[in-house]
């Protein structure tokens, strides 16, 4: 057998039922899982249901190498965050390992930088560590020979607040530790390269938190024996993948956003112009003139203004830029709000702005509503020949994105620029988006550093690459949206020094999965809300969003 999530229990009975695409295995008994609760020797040479953060890694031969060298820390992570006693055991070759490197197993994961440890290191030592927010705290350690000709057998047990490392079958180390209750188990290189092969976990008692439940045969489990867990493909490796996350919210079977007056969501309160002058626009050079100046603005373009590639319209407070009739707005321009607040853009066409010119951007911008608007490149060029379609960075506050058809591109949305810029981006970043299309959009859709994004009644058709991505301890709430032909529809790791966090619920993913190592805190919105019916979604938002929809 080459991949093993099945959890057994005495006891217990087992329902299915299906709505729509999705279907949901609910347990019911009070006797948890006994049985091992996952085993993987890649001998199918994949590593679905694993999670990468960082290094370079692939099956080969049967086993999961990792082959990054230098001073990079490689991990792979696999399970739920709310396993709790269990025993987690792997086959581990050090193949090369560098000054200060190590080779290790993990268990009890609560983020991609915080769990314990069990470590082979090139000091010829192992250790059992407790590593909180990457910073690693020695628990007990002893003398060991680690030779890059030997494969070592790695156990390490989590049984209440006892740790037990072993190699060979031998138990080698021993501590008492609190910092973590539960999590997933990983492997993990530091400046070293490594084989590893024949991960087992199973429970040590009969904990209803231990890796004890039903996922697809090919995927992590999803829950524990008392939760409600996905037994279709889109299963989640999140515990609340179909958990409900919103008290304020409903569902309905229609939605009369397309003719909103104002914006619902984080950007509620936004009025732009509302109040100052109206000015007719006839010219690009007309609109960055106006669009910079002072006071309020009602800004009406009514035909398509050419730019020279990358030009940008720099827009002051107070202001709206609206598009009279079905087709008005830039071509070789994009929109950029910087240092301003209570900014509206609706319903124009922007196209074909160069890089480094996004589409629509905002910085250090506060009170935003982006609106009916239709937003487009082509899928000819480099991936770097243009930028982003809507990227808010720097501190940029309290939007909401709503309505827009977003097409033909290979980088959506970008929230949050960097993962070095937590001092200024931690407590902003609070996004709406709701009803946007997005086709044929590779990826970033959006991708979020540090900040809130509730994500609802959205559509996602034809991502290559991949979907919403949070990242860098961001929370993301993602409801009853739709996802056709979108690889890695959520997911909250990889490609950043932090995952994030993401609470999901009435998602409709189209047979693919969601990869979730974090469960969020963001479950309800701080605003009242009526969600669409997921089954709804897909022809409500191709009916309504983009230009000339008002």
């Amino acid at each position: 057998m080459k991949k093993r999530n099945i959890y057994i229990a005495a006891g217990m009975a087992a329902v299915v039922t299906g709505i729509g695409a999705l279907a949901t295995v609910s347990f019911a008994g009070t006797e948890a899982a006994t049985a091992a609760g996952f085993s993987d020797d890649f001998a199918d040479g994949d590593t679905s249901g694993w999670s990468k953060s960082g290094g370079t890694w692939a099956v080969t031969g049967e086993a999961l190498r990792q082959t990054k060298t230098g001073a990079t820390l490689s991990r792979q992570f696999v399970g739920l965050t709310d396993w709790a006693d269990y025993t987690v055991s792997a086959k581990v070759q050090p193949l090369s390992v560098g000054a200060g490197g190590y080779t290790a197993l993990v268990a009890r994961s609560s983020s991609s930088t915080s769990f314990y440890r069990l470590a082979l290191t090139g000091a010829n030592k192992v250790r059992l560590e407790s590593v909180k927010s990457g910073n690693a705290t020695v628990l007990s350690e002893a003398a060991l020979t680690v030779s890059a000709s030997s494969s070592y057998t790695l156990g390490l047990t989590v049984k209440g607040n006892t740790l037990t490392g072993s190699v060979n079958g031998a138990s080698i180390l021993t501590a008492s530790a609190s910092a973590f209750g539960t999590g997933r188990v990983g492997l993990q290189t530091y400046n070293a390269t490594a084989s590893f092969d024949d991960v087992i976990v199973k429970t040590t008692t009969a904990s209803a938190s231990s890796p004890a439940a039903t996922a697809s045969p090919t995927k992590t489990a999803t829950a524990s024996p008392t939760a409600t867990a996905s037994a279709s493909a889109s299963a989640s490796t999140t515990a609340s993948a179909s958990a409900s996350a919103s008290a304020s919210a409903s569902a309905s079977a229609t939605s009369s956003g397309k003719f909103e007056t104002s914006p619902i969501g984080f950007g509620a309160g936004t009025t732009g112009g509302a109040g100052g002058s109206t000015v007719k626009i006839t010219s690009l050079d007309q609109l960055i003139t106006e669009a910079a100046s002072d006071g309020a603005k009602i800004l009406q373009i009514s035909t398509i203004l050419t730019g020279s590639g990358t030009d940008q319209v720099v827009v002051s407070s107070n202001k709206t830029l609206v598009g009279v009739g079905a087709n008005a707005g830039l071509t070789g321009a994009g929109i950029y709000i910087k240092k301003a607040s209570n900014v509206i853009v609706r319903n124009l066409k922007i196209s074909f702005a160069q890089a480094p010119v996004d589409l629509i951007a905002a910085q250090k911008s506060t009170k935003i509503w982006i609106d009916h608007n239709e937003l487009f490149n082509d899928t000819s060029h480099d991936k770097d020949f243009y930028d982003g379609m809507v990227d808010l960075t720097h501190a940029t506050d309290f939007v909401t994105v709503s309505w827009n058809y977003l097409h033909d591109h290979s980088k959506g949305s970008l929230l949050g620029h960097s993962d070095s810029n937590a001092a200024e981006d931690t407590g902003k970043l609070h996004i709406t988006y709701s009803h946007n299309w997005f086709d044929n959009v590779a990826s970033r859709l959006p991708r979020l550093r540090f900040g809130t994004v509730h994500l609802y009644n959205n559509l996602f058709t034809n991502a290559k690459t991949s979907g919403i991505h949070c990242l860098m301890e961001s929370q993301c709430l993602v409801q009853n949206n739709v996802f056709v032909n979108v690889k890695l529809p959520v997911w909250t790791t990889e490609d950043s020094d932090l995952d994030g966090f993401a609470v999901i619920s009435g998602n409709d993913f189209g047979g693919e999965a969601p990869v979730i190592t974090q469960t969020g805190t963001f479950t309800s919105a701080p605003y009242s809300v009526t969600l669409d019916a997921t089954a709804s979604v897909s022809a409500l938002v191709k009916a309504g969003a983009g230009a000339g929809k008002l």
